[in-house]
Formats: structure tokens, sequence, C-alpha cells
């Protein structure tokens, strides 16, 4: 039981360091786009962030699988498997709504449904609502990207929802049944 608990503790501690580490990183993109003045050279900006997303899913996706195949070869419980499951989603989730709000910031024009005329945060909270419902693959249609870098960054987010979903899924049932 105790075993079980510290078995628990480590991963979300683990977890919880490279979630922090993801979302540093995007934050000092961010700071470093608005210091260096994103607006003389946005296809130079949404280009790195092109690639920082790309590299971002990559390392996401090869170290959940690591990370399953581990706790798989642990036989640890479904719950530990759900904790990672749940964990990557919300690092998925949290790390595009900033690259969104990266992409909004090079590119004004970047979503229509955006208001950005109001304060940084409210974007930031209506931008993580739409990385939620691209992610869930609900699509409203409230907000949508206009521009190709955000159209692309979007599909980037549903290619991970899927990858994540289906893949470490059957995986996990693949192993254990």
């Amino acid at each position: 039981m105790i075993e079980n608990l510290f078995s628990k503790l480590k991963l979300v501690i683990n977890l919880t360091k490279e979630f922090i580490f993801l979302i540093i990183l995007l934050i000092i993109f961010f700071i470093i786009m608005t210091f260096f003045g994103h607006e003389k050279q946005p296809h130079l900006w949404a280009i790195a962030l092109i690639l920082f997303s790309i590299t971002k899913i990559y390392f996401l996706v090869s170290h959940t699988f690591k990370k399953l195949d581990k706790l798989i070869e642990n036989n640890h419980s479904f719950n530990h498997i759900l904790l990672l499951l749940g964990t990557i989603i919300s690092i998925i989730i949290i790390s595009f709504a900033i690259d969104y709000l990266c992409i909004s910031e090079i590119y004004p024009e970047a979503f229509s449904g955006i208001s950005y005329n109001q304060p940084l945060l409210f974007r930031f909270f209506n931008l993580l609502y739409f990385s939620i419902v691209t992610f869930t693959t609900v699509g409203f249609g409230d907000i949508t990207p206009v521009i190709p870098a955000a159209k692309l960054i979007t599909v980037f987010e549903m290619m991970s929802a899927f990858v994540v979903i289906v893949f470490v899924i059957s995986k996990y049932f693949k192993n254990n049944y």
C-alpha cells in the first residue's frame, strides 16, 4: 500500500517537473519573442514557434511511450496509467494554449472569435478554452484559426490528441489483455 502510494507520488513529481520545465520554456519563448520585436519579422517567429511545437510533440509522445513502457513493465495499476494519461493531456492542452497565445501575438488576425483588445490573461483563457475544444475534437467553431501558421499548430494539437489517446490506450490493452 505504502509502496503503491510512493510510486504514484514519484510519478506525479516527475511529471510535474517536466510540465513546469515545458511551460517555463514556452513562457521564455513568449518573453523573448515580445522583447525582440516579433512585429518586425513575424514569419521568422512563426517558423520558430512551429519548429518548437514539432519538437514539443515529439518529446511528449516519445516520453509518454517510454513512461508507459516502464509502467507496464513494472505491472503498475490502471490508475497509474490514467494518472500518466491525465497529466500528459493537461500538459498538451496548456502548452498548446501558450502556443496559440504566441501565434496570436505574432499575427493579431490569427484567430477569429478572439478579441485582441482584452488583457493578455483573458485572451489566454479564451485560447485555453480553444485548446480544450480542439483536443477533445468538439470544435464548436466560435474560435477558429484563420492564418496558415495557426491552422498548422491546431493540426499538431489534433494529431497529438489522437496519438496520445488512441495509441497509449491501445498499447496498454495490447500488453495487458
